[in-house]
């Protein structure tokens, strides 16, 4: 398979990308684990969370834009299936993994592997028409380079297709995204349900990219026009100046596939690649490595401290040390005495922000939002009430999909970033609080045996994710609703010289209309209301026990660390043997390779920080 080059411009000189420095830091940290086994289980845990951080990419788009032919190209081969019908119909994960495999995700049971030739049973719409099957998502591992720097490629199905339920399956996982890949393709203009399906998409990609594919089938005028009017189409309606990237995503597959530079270069893709790959470095990928390295220049500090607690011990009488022992003893106990204070302190805190986080402003923000859904729809039903029974239900229907769903999706979105806030300015609080405590720990730990314990940096914060949006239910089905459905029909089947039977008829189906759907209305409103006041309360008890369980392991991993380096040493001198000596050697090379491996790391995070900014 072919890598995709970083940089598609000429003249351009290649840089050090996102995936060559993340490989540089998981090559640091594995250094650090095969050189002291006390860091190999840190080390596993900080690499499995550098690892961890992926960047979700997922393409969007109408149905038959070339979403799958673009990851197709992207990877380098024909690993997922197409055709000239709406195809994909569930959500088709591609990340790293060596050897290949295939796991399909079910909504019940346990994921299974497949065989590559069975994969259009799972997520085509032929194969799998309706999700019969019940999948949730199909994993696909592949060594692609372009997956191996930490992004995950997501194929989702298109949406405005006949396929209802591809429409919907695109749109919940809209939430999970950290970018998106927005499709267009340039045989066709930019529509009118486009624009609306990226009104949803901007809620939840921090960053979107613009494609405009399939420019190998105009002429080069007609691509430069279509080109012209779709970015301004796009910068209308995001309100600013967007960037469009024409490409030929069959172009760029054949040119990779036959390994021809020259039609790889006129499909454009490598341009898109190459800002793609930017964008990784300068947003969350340099939020990524800064966290980890900080993560691995703290665990470095901690293996500094405790290898010198072991050498100073080795030259104690042991009487000495067994006093010094038990006085660590007594401040570790006094620093767990404060950590429960802590999270008692913390399970305050986060009591007070669940009870206040609906009051005020967000309350407010729900009673208008209430009242204007209920004036809109007696709007609508007056304004509608001329048209036919089925064309009437119809708008109404349109309003509670539409409307509600969004003007709800705003009102969760204002409660996500208000508990976010609250939660961020929490746990910065309560992470500096215990950073104080475990710093203490340490700097007594070094006073108690002649240590020079350097000031730690505050840990890095980990990129975080968005959780997951909603929308509204499917509609109840009843009597009344079977009643109204024969009385949306009958002025139909009235023969015309009946006009006034066919009024009556038109009446009372209009009636039940409004009937149900202002009590949908209500049931819609109460329902989300009390669902995402269930998902914020759900979320905020998460949040704390995460932020509990991480001040705890900050604590019991310094600590329990600062007490095993005393029980080797005290070990080692109980034993008075003639390999003490040998011992104190080790411990100060390892000291002296530990200074310098610092020095190493600090050294990665500037170059980091330089690469953002070049």
């Amino acid at each position: 398979m072919n890598a995709i080059p970083r940089s598609g411009i000429a003249g351009e000189t290649p840089t050090t990308g996102y995936a060559d420095l993340k490989t540089e830091l998981l090559s640091l940290i594995d250094e650090l684990a095969e050189r002291l086994p006390a860091a190999l289980r840190p080390a596993l845990a900080l690499r499995d969370k550098l690892q961890a951080g992926h960047f979700d990419v997922l393409t969007v788009g109408q149905f038959k834009r070339g979403k799958t032919s673009l990851i197709n190209a992207l990877l380098g081969e024909n690993l997922l299936p197409t055709a000239a019908v709406p195809l994909t119909s569930v959500v088709t994960v591609l990340a790293y993994g060596q050897p290949p495999r295939i796991t399909v995700q079910p909504l019940e049971g346990s994921p299974f592997d497949i065989r590559p030739d069975m994969l259009a049973d799972y997520i085509t719409e032929p194969g799998n028409p309706g999700n019969a099957k019940g999948v949730r998502e199909v994993l696909i591992r592949t060594p692609s380079p372009l997956l191996g720097n930490g992004v995950r490629i997501v194929d989702t199905p298109g949406v405005g297709s006949v396929f209802r339920h591809n429409t919907d399956t695109a749109w919940a996982r809209l939430p999970q995204c950290d970018a998106a890949l927005f499709v267009l393709s340039a045989d066709q203009a930019v529509s009118e349900a486009e624009l609306e399906f990226l009104h949803e998409v901007r809620k939840y990609a921090g960053r979107i990219f613009f494609l405009l594919n399939k420019i190998d089938i105009l002429q080069e005028a007609d691509t430069a026009a279509i080109e012209r009017f779709s970015r301004r189409v796009l910068t209308e309606a995001v309100g600013t100046e967007v960037r469009l990237f024409p490409i030929s995503a069959r172009e760029a597959l054949m040119g990779k596939a036959g390994n021809d530079p020259a039609r790889l270069e006129a499909s454009r893709l490598p341009v898109f690649t190459a800002a793609l790959e930017r964008f990784l470095l300068e947003e969350k990928g340099t939020l990524l490595l800064d966290a980890a390295a900080s993560g691995l220049a703290r665990l470095t500090g901690r293996l500094r401290l405790e290898t010198g607690l072991e050498r100073n011990s080795l030259t104690l009488p042991m009487t000495e040390l067994d006093e010094k022992i038990a006085r660590f003893a007594d401040r570790r106990a006094q620093a767990e005495r404060e950590l429960r204070r802590l999270d008692g302190r913390l399970r305050q805190e986060f009591r007070l922000l669940t009870k206040g986080i609906f009051a005020g402003d967000p309350e407010r923000r729900l009673e208008d939002m209430r009242s204007r859904l209920g004036r809109r729809f007696d709007a609508l039903v007056l304004g509608q009430d001329h048209r036919p029974p089925k064309d009437f239900d119809e708008s109404l229907e349109n309003f509670l999909r539409q409307e509600v769903a969004e003007a709800f999706a705003d009102w969760r979105e204002a409660l996500e970033d208000q508990g976010e806030a609250a939660v961020a300015q929490l746990a910065e609080t309560f992470d500096r609080e215990i950073d104080e405590t475990v710093a203490e720990l340490q700097r007594f730990a070094g006073d108690l045996f002649q240590i020079a314990v350097p000031a730690a940096a505050p840990e890095t914060r980990w990129p975080e994710r968005r959780r997951s949006g909603i929308r509204p239910t499917g509609e109840p089905m009843g009597l009344d609703l079977i009643t109204e459905q024969a009385l949306k029909r009958a002025p139909d089947l009235v023969a015309p010289r009946f006009r006034k039977l066919k009024s009556l008829a038109e009446r009372w189906a209009r009636y039940g209309i409004v009937r149900r759907r202002r009590r949908q209305l209500t049931e819609t409103v109460e329902m989300l209301t009390g669902r995402i006041r269930s998902d914020v309360r759900r979320r905020l008890e998460e949040m704390r026990e995460e932020l509990s369980a991480r001040l705890r392991q900050r604590l019991e991993g310094v600590a329990d660390g600062l007490d095993q380096a005393l029980t080797r040493g005290a070990a080692e001198r109980s034993r008075a043997s003639d390999r003490t000596g040998s011992r104190i050697r080790q411990l100060e090379a390892q000291l002296a390779w530990l200074d310098g491996f610092d020095e190493r790391i600090q050294f990665f995070r500037k170059r980091a920080m330089a690469q953002r900014r070049t």
